[in-house]
């Protein structure tokens, strides 16, 4: 099953949901004389992309607009685009009725509102951002053209400065929101504000062990705590700018602890934030979900099986059809019984003579488990090397390898370990179908390798073998046995 297409297909579904849904609809009216005859398209962002809209024909004057009787266009951040290169932001809240005029030559300059308050004040914004960008920058090339930038003296005049700009900016995004209270517009302005870190110099005292060290732990776990400190998530606005995913990944990918614990805390307290409001919520579950998902972090599965039973199995997330949430509890349960950290479960098979030989019997300090097939062109080419990379330069100290092999073909099978003289391995198969390790080890392809420690908990899974060897290094010499490369 491809999951991830399954889940992309979940986002786009939850914009277009969004971008239908039925109020007072919306009638923007256009008048761009430079632009006679010609068309331009509203689009939205939406998971770092642009979706358009609606389409506007301009007549011979420049007069058009984007209109809908029956249906109004979510909140959010919206381009006007003149042509590919060539666009400008708007904040589109809850009144959609107003006029837009302007050039395409100098946006910032030209362009005028009548009848949205809300961005006209965004124009103010976006002016008033890009004046104190320019004043950012002077200051920071001013302060490189600096004789002597080690200057205690040279660094806290340039501080002050720096400060007084960070403190101008916050007063203005603090004036809108009380101007504009539960505004698109005060959602937005406010989200762009990031934290600000106390100087933890000032409290670490001097002398203290690693001490640089210290204060950036103690700015790091400052960050992270009020990380969302200035997101509403009860406003849906955010789904639909070009930051609100930037944003997620940094936190995700950068701030929170890579252990699927971790990831499933997170996820949780992020989406309870937003419970109130339907799409942002929906939103935050697709998101998180797809973290676990697609993360290449071994183990991180957990956190997968942990957000969909949550959320999908139990039929919070309503707006999956039967289908979808049928393919997902289905993965659910193929990959609950082989999480890292759990016992694998217990097989009992026979040999190619008809002994019987068990995975717990089979006592090691580590075991390889490989699921394979004569059929599979991957196998053919890995399991010969588990016997030459791995088994050869372990056995000695006491590793072994539990091969499952998966058809019934025993001719091919016993032709193959033959072949590649895999004489070593506990070779078994289950002609019957009585183990269900299909469903235990989540074979839908192979070869499907796990990695056991002494008392067969799953230590690794989905490794290739220059990571399998890695890892049995690693773990032998936690054990004090030294084996190089």
């Amino acid at each position: 099953m491809n999951m991830k297409k399954l889940f992309f297909l979940l986002l786009i579904g939850l914009m277009i949901q969004a971008n239908s849904l039925c109020a007072q609809g919306y009638n923007i009216k256009l008048t761009i004389p430079k632009m006679a005859n010609k068309q331009v398209v509203i689009a939205n962002y939406f998971e770092g992309k642009v979706y358009a809209v609606d389409t506007a024909k301009l007549n011979s004057s420049g007069y058009g607009a984007f209109k809908s009787a029956n249906k109004k266009l979510a909140r959010g951040m919206y381009l006007l685009l003149f042509s590919p290169s060539n666009y400008w932001d708007l904040i589109l809240g809850d009144d959609q009725h107003f006029s837009i005029k302007t050039d395409t030559i100098n946006v910032l300059k030209n362009i005028s509102f009548q009848g949205s308050v809300e961005n006209q004040a965004f124009l103010d914004f976006q002016k008033f951002m890009t004046s104190q960008n320019q004043k950012q920058q002077q200051l920071s090339e001013a302060f490189k053209k600096e004789a002597d930038q080690k200057s205690p003296e040279v660094k806290k005049k340039y501080s002050a400065q720096f400060e007084q700009a960070n403190k101008d900016v916050r007063t203005y995004v603090a004036n809108v929101c009380r101007q504009y209270p539960g505004s698109a517009l005060a959602s937005f302005a406010n989200f762009t504000l990031s934290p600000e870190i106390p100087d933890f110099s000032k409290v670490v005292p001097e002398g203290t062990k690693d001490r640089d060290m210290e204060i950036r732990r103690k700015g790091y776990y400052y960050n992270k705590a009020h990380y969302w400190d200035h997101t509403n998530f009860k406003d849906s606005t955010l789904i639909r700018t070009p930051i609100f995913k930037s944003k997620l990944d940094d936190y995700f990918n950068n701030m929170v602890l890579q252990h699927p614990d971790s990831v499933s805390k997170e996820s949780v307290n992020i989406i309870e934030k937003a419970r109130s409001n339907k799409a942002m919520f929906r939103y935050l579950v697709s998101y998180c979900f797809n973290f676990a998902l697609e993360s290449k972090i071994m183990g991180m599965d957990a956190a997968f099986v942990y957000i969909a039973k949550k959320y999908y199995v139990s039929g919070q997330a309503d707006w999956v059809d039967k289908k979808t949430r049928e393919k997902i509890e289905r993965e659910v349960i193929l990959t609950q019984y082989n999480l890292i950290g759990m016992k694998a479960q217990d097989l009992k098979m026979p040999t190619l003579d008809g002994d019987l030989v068990s995975l717990y019997e089979t006592k090691a300090p580590f075991t390889l488990l490989v699921f394979w097939e004569t059929d599979c062109g991957h196998c053919k080419k890995q399991v010969p090397l588990i016997k030459t990379q791995l088994l050869d330069k372990f056995k000695p100290h006491g590793f072994k390898v539990f091969a499952v092999h998966t058809q019934n073909k025993k001719e091919a099978w016993e032709e193959f370990i033959t072949k590649h003289e895999l004489f070593d391995f506990v070779q078994c198969w289950d002609p019957h179908g009585q183990n269900d390790y299909r469903v235990y080890y989540h074979i839908e392809s192979t070869p499907m390798i796990y990695l056991l420690d002494k008392d067969k908990k799953i230590i690794g899974k989905k490794l290739d073998m220059d990571q399998l060897e890695d890892m049995l290094i690693r773990e032998y010499k936690k054990m004090g046995v030294e084996i190089k490369k």
